[in-house]
């Protein structure tokens, strides 16, 4: 919030302060440091943030948006709201035309932090780039991120998530991005919005702040976008055209519409998310050697795809969240990995995934076939996968908990192989490592 003042945020709801001091920061959370900063009291289901006022001020807070009708505090410039949740989103929409930078928005059922974190550090090659901290990607973090942005910043990259139909329209409308990406169409939410045909009409809402020239990019073989868009993927008549040439522990080697690139990240998918970043960032006027140097510095949020030694055995730390389509994905390439003898996956329950849940972690056990010959399944629900491996060359152990599997981890650690840790953020699977 750089060169932001006290007069001019409140000036944005009609409010008359002269006061010029400037607001250097921005916080929800009353305990975090926020010196010289705006506090925003948010209204949730348990707690009110309005009741914390006092921390607010300790922790630094000048000036706060404040429900009207409520007793105002003291001690903290109060800007009177009809509600802090959408003073924040204004105020942020306001900030982020007054910069005007280009904004990447990024949405999709799977692979949305891991594409934001590749447009950005290609972007970043040839411009000022900002991008959503983590997975501030909702209808409060979204704005924060924006509100967190320097001045000199050129391109905002702005990941926005959904568990419902209306959510990723309004994140786009203050957006109002110049490229907007759909990852996917997966399975997660699917309950919410009837399936995965309602999962595409709200990620597709994404159109909605589009700005008249921008840029549209989808995954090219998800029959559900068909038509939409630039089209990035395998599909022979994508616009944006994939192929792999080389898959191993330490790199993938694919062409992008016949150009050679380079990836040192694990994972067919994370290719895909490579050539989102590549589409992206030809769009925006780089150059191969740019995109190149940009990829070459990818590093991903922790326990997505992340690669670690366990003994002598390689792991592959997936275990931040898991949906049908990316534990499939993370499976397909444990199986494609060259030179390993042994290859073990470990595999948690998956969440959120409504009356078809039985189905979708049997439909994951399909693909759980040779050269796979080890799968540990934990948790309750996990256990379906067990019901959808038909190949009598996998050897499956079901176990309830993460302390027996663990138990059963040690086991693998030994040269030649490669183990994948795979569930939904719920099942903490990455405690069978630390």
């Amino acid at each position: 919030m750089e060169q932001l003042t006290i007069q001019t945020l409140a000036s944005w709801f009609g409010v008359e302060i002269a006061d010029q001091r400037l607001v250097e920061r921005v916080a929800t959370d009353s305990r975090d440091h926020n010196e010289e900063g705006l506090f925003v009291p948010i209204v949730g289901a348990r707690v009110d943030g309005h009741d914390y006022i006092d921390a607010a001020i300790k922790q630094g807070a000048i000036v706060t948006f404040w429900e009207k009708g409520r007793p105002e505090p003291e001690g903290i410039i109060v800007i009177p709201v009809e509600s802090t949740v959408e003073a924040l989103q204004t105020a942020a929409a306001r900030y982020l035309a007054e910069i005007a930078p280009l904004v990447v928005a990024i949405t999709g059922s799977n692979g949305k932090t891991s594409t934001k974190d590749m447009v950005a550090v290609v972007l970043e090659e040839k411009y000022k780039t900002h991008k959503t901290a983590g997975n501030f990607n909702s209808d409060v973090g979204l704005p924060l991120t924006v509100l967190r942005m320097p001045r000199d910043t050129e391109v905002a990259v702005l990941e926005m998530g959904m568990n419902g139909f209306g959510q990723i329209e309004l994140l786009s409308q203050l957006a109002k991005p110049d490229v907007a990406f759909v990852t996917n169409i997966g399975e997660s939410h699917g309950e919410q919005v009837g399936g995965r045909s309602g999962i595409a009409k709200a990620k597709l809402e994404i159109k909605s702040g589009l700005k008249s020239d921008g840029r549209l990019i989808v995954d090219a073989d998800e029959p559900l976008l068909e038509g939409q868009g630039y089209r990035v993927g395998y599909d022979s008549s994508a616009d944006g055209k994939i192929e792999v040439v080389e898959t191993t522990f330490d790199a993938s080697i694919f062409k992008y519409n016949g150009d050679l690139y380079e990836l040192k990240v694990l994972g067919a998918h994370q290719i895909r998310n490579a050539a989102y970043a590549i589409a992206c960032g030809l769009h925006l006027g780089l150059d191969h050697e740019m995109i190149q140097r940009g990829l070459d510095r990818i590093k991903l949020t922790s326990m997505r795809m992340e690669k670690q030694m366990f003994g002598d055995a390689h792991l592959i730390n997936d275990a931040y969240n898991a949906s049908p389509t990316s534990m499939i994905a993370a499976i397909e390439t444990v199986k494609s990995l060259e030179g390993f003898s042994r290859r073990v996956l470990v595999l948690g329950d998956m969440y959120e995934l409504g009356e078809e849940e039985q189905m979708q972690h049997e439909r994951v056990g399909h693909v759980v076939t040779s050269p796979v010959t080890d799968c540990i399944l934990v948790g309750e629900k996990a256990k379906w996968i067990a019901d959808g491996i038909s190949d009598s060359r996998v050897n499956v152990t079901i176990v309830p908990t993460i302390e027996e599997a663990k138990a059963l981890l040690n086991n693998y650690q030994r040269p030649q192989t490669v183990v994948l840790l795979k569930a939904s953020r719920g099942m903490a699977l990455e405690r069978l490592v630390q």
